[in-house]
């Protein structure tokens, strides 16, 4: 019988309520050799070679914006939504630019 998959969503609260489990003091121990020896030898590990990335392309986002650290915080801190509610200030202005 396959194995059935399962599509479980967590809210961001419960996310964080989540125990770590990382082992930091044995990451941050970890040389580059270390990951790079472990990183050869991982099983999981899709093995590419030059040819695979030969006509790889970049692909850029369409739009980028910088906003003032201070006020992104601000922003993000309002609401999960803070993309949608930036761009709805946005438009909010335009339109009220527009009319004037």
């Amino acid at each position: 019988m396959k194995e059935q998959n399962t599509y479980v969503e967590y809210t961001r609260s419960e996310l964080d309520a989540l125990p770590d489990e990382t082992d930091w003091e044995r990451v941050n121990a970890l040389t580059d050799a270390d990951i790079d020896t472990a990183a050869v030898s991982d099983e999981d590990d899709s093995k590419t070679d030059e040819g695979f990335w030969k006509d790889a392309t970049v692909i850029m986002p369409e739009n980028t914006v910088v906003v003032d650290s201070d006020l992104f915080a601000w922003f993000k801190a309002q609401t999960p939504d803070y993309e949608t509610q930036i761009n709805t200030v946005l438009r909010a202005y335009v339109e009220a630019s527009t009319c004037a």
